[in-house]
């Protein structure tokens, strides 16, 4: 079997090995990746990257709840944001606070660009996003 370029890769310390992936790098589209970088993110611990797995599962999950509520009842569901946003105790709720969450959905509802989070909000994830 022929030797091949991984066979001698994997076999590389650290720097050497960010070395390379730096200018594997570059040789795409000419992207400038420093090799400090490779070097950081080889060292990560197993732990630390499967902490970051682990997080997005439970993300994936309320993700799944959040879909299924608000396809079960999106009014409730609405309310429910708007309740915990403005800190509403819905045991103890007064007639003012229920009348604007009666308001508040109807205005909400016949919008046509429906958001349930802030727009500048939407908006920095958008931009972070489309940050190089």
């Amino acid at each position: 079997m022929p030797n091949t370029y991984y066979d001698e890769f994997k076999n590389l310390k650290l720097t050497k090995m960010a070395d390379s992936i730096s200018n594997m790098t570059y040789n795409y589209n000419e992207t400038v990746v420093p090799k400090k970088h490779y070097e950081q993110q080889l060292s990560v611990r197993i732990e630390e990257m499967l902490e970051a797995s682990v997080e997005m599962n439970f993300v994936n999950t309320f993700v799944g709840m959040l879909k299924q509520l608000r396809e079960q009842n999106e009014k409730m569901f609405f309310q429910a944001l708007l309740c915990l946003d403005m800190k509403v105790n819905v045991t103890n709720i007064t007639s003012q606070q229920h009348h604007a969450l009666e308001e508040t959905w109807a205005l909400f509802s016949s919008g046509k660009n429906k958001k349930y989070m802030d727009l500048d909000m939407l908006a920095k994830y958008q931009e972070i996003v489309k940050q190089k």
